[in-house]
């Protein structure tokens, strides 16, 4: 298993020249690199080549193969453009000489402007008032020893609270969310706040289309894979508090998957926004 440290220096990726870096992956347990990281660690890069006034706004990106988490990434970042308050850059993922994922990232230096946001959805319960999802796990396994091991994080390295319930349990409405805390301080480093929501944006995100349908990679087998994902950051990021990721989806057909995201602070500061489209093939039960 890997601790915070690890997870930290795993996506502050190594910088080979000043548009050129190097990733490694950690033993998440997956046959696939996962898509967070490839996304966090493509961020870290884009992130170190601007101007130091500028912040991400928003992020687009497509996962075009399989990574394998056995082989490093090489990252390729285009620095195709710096404006007067906004930089471009376009970011390939390769490995073994193949491109495994590409993103365009647009940076914005600081302003001021209109300001408005949804809220917070109602009757969302408070961290405090939820058990963690390792132990909702591990009453799951216990009533259901059979049953696929559901991927999860290291409880020492990120609590995650099901706000409506696990994802393994049982489905409700298109609709999904969790509280989550790293276990560790963080320093006023944007680069990392940034990068480590990056990564968790694409935690469970899929799946939220999956559950209005009775469906769950415990109980089917399902052909999946995320095809595209983006972010728009709205705000400052704070990891030493606890974030709401709100997830629902309005649409699936074609054996794609849409759905959307939100990140809150537990202030009620709607912080950042997701969307994905995902591969979902449902081969039957399992």
């Amino acid at each position: 298993m890997f601790n915070l440290d690890d997870l930290k220096q795993n996506l502050n990726i190594e910088q080979l020249d000043t548009f050129l870096f190097r990733g490694t992956s950690l033993d998440l347990g997956l046959p696939r690199v996962f898509g967070g990281q490839v996304l966090a660690q493509a961020l870290n890069a884009a992130f170190r080549s601007v101007p130091e006034d500028r912040k991400p706004h928003s992020m687009h990106a497509y996962f075009l193969r399989p990574g394998d988490t056995q082989q490093q990434i090489i990252y390729e970042v285009d620095p195709i453009r710096d404006g007067r308050s906004f930089s471009t850059r376009r970011i390939v993922a390769k490995q073994k000489g193949e491109a495994i994922f590409n993103t365009s990232i647009s940076f914005h230096k600081l302003e001021t402007g209109l300001s408005h946001q949804m809220d917070l959805p109602v009757d969302v319960p408070m961290p405090e008032d939820l058990i963690s999802d390792t132990e909702r796990l591990e009453k799951f396994m216990n009533a259901h020893p059979n049953a696929p091991k559901p991927f999860s994080f290291p409880q020492d390295v990120i609590d995650i609270r099901s706000a409506f319930g696990a994802a393994f349990e049982e489905d409700r409405e298109n609709f999904d969310g969790f509280w989550f805390k790293f276990n560790g301080k963080f320093a006023e480093n944007p680069i990392m706040h940034h990068t480590l929501l990056a990564f968790i944006s694409d935690k469970r995100l899929m799946g939220t289309g999956l559950r209005v349908h009775n469906i769950r990679y415990q109980t089917h087998k399902i052909l999946g894979a995320s095809l595209d994902h983006a972010l728009w950051f709205h705000d400052d990021i704070d990891l030493n508090d606890w974030i709401l990721y709100y997830t629902d989806s309005p649409r699936a057909e074609r054996a794609r998957n849409f759905n959307r995201g939100s990140f809150y602070s537990k202030k009620g500061t709607l912080i950042a926004s997701s969307a994905q489209e995902g591969l979902a093939r449902i081969i039957g039960e399992r």
